[in-house]
């Protein structure tokens, strides 16, 4: 046995050495293997839709067959205006998140390093950060109207929780090693800040980034809901419903609200993958 797997790593050597990789590594089985379960996964679900919806509830008023939802969904891709409602969508949501995160990496990075700062506004932090986004609908339509500057400000208040605290809890757990070597080289404190305390404290950044974007996209989509407008993939769904009872329309509409999370994720995820994987948060993550 002990021959035959010497004779097994001679010969990937000479491959090797040959400039002909491995065609099989563990790590790209790894990756095939997620993809299939996860590919799997989504069919399993799709075939529980369909057999409840045509012997389970058997009633297409409400629940229609989950292949006529499909066929709605992919017929959605060649009407124009399903291009223009999924921008208006996109365009709120990324709006809210870019501001959520510029004020929440700088309030947090604040706290972090002033103590006397975060104790002087823990209370109205406290305060403010347990009032549901939603709530706040009625008083921001009512001071700004029901336009782009209104979305903005709830999306804001509702994601710039997780990447404020997280910006704080990354600069505070800095290794205090670290800043203690930088300043022994005579760095000043804005140099330690910039050179040490940021890049430490990214990966917990980002990782609140991941958090809010799902909230922002959902904060979005539930505006669209709210006002009962035309406006948005919410606005989809709303519209579907009240106006021809269209439920095809709507299901397909609700289709498309989580592949968007779903894509906003994956490319978060990959590009923490990319710029963080040396960080241990990114790998438990």
């Amino acid at each position: 046995m002990t021959v035959k797997m010497e004779a097994v790593g001679r010969s990937r050597s000479r491959a090797v050495a040959a400039g002909r990789a491995p065609r099989r590594g563990p790590h790209r089985w790894r990756f095939w293997e997620r993809i299939a379960l996860s590919f799997g996964g989504v069919v399993a679900l799709a075939l529980i839709f369909e057999l409840l919806s045509r012997y389970a509830f058997r009633n297409p008023d409400y629940v229609p067959p989950f292949t006529q939802v499909l066929g709605r969904f992919f017929g959605l891709f060649a009407e124009p205006l399903f291009y223009a409602q999924l921008w208006q969508t996109m365009s709120g949501f990324l709006l809210g998140v870019a501001i959520a995160t510029v004020l929440g990496i700088a309030l947090g990075v604040l706290f972090g390093l002033s103590e006397i700062t975060y104790r002087s506004s823990n209370t109205v932090i406290e305060l403010l950060r347990p009032i549901p986004a939603v709530a706040l609908i009625p008083v921001a339509i009512l001071l700004f109207g029901t336009n782009l500057l209104m979305n903005t400000v709830i999306v804001v208040f509702a994601s710039i929780w997780p990447i404020m605290f997280n910006a704080l809890y990354g600069v505070r757990n800095v290794d205090p090693l670290a800043k203690d070597m930088a300043r022994s080289f005579g760095r000043s404190r804005f140099d330690i800040v910039r050179s040490v305390v940021l890049p430490a404290a990214l990966p917990m950044m980002w990782a609140g980034v991941r958090v809010s974007s799902t909230i922002s996209l959902i904060v979005v989509i539930t505006l669209e809901l709210y006002l009962g407008g035309t406006a948005g993939v919410g606005g989809m769904i709303s519209q579907a419903r009240a106006g021809g009872n269209d439920v095809l329309s709507a299901y397909a509409a609700i289709i498309v609200a989580g592949l968007l999370g779903l894509l906003v994720n994956v490319v978060l995820a990959a590009i923490e993958r990319r710029f963080f994987a040396w960080s241990t948060t990114t790998k438990e993550g």
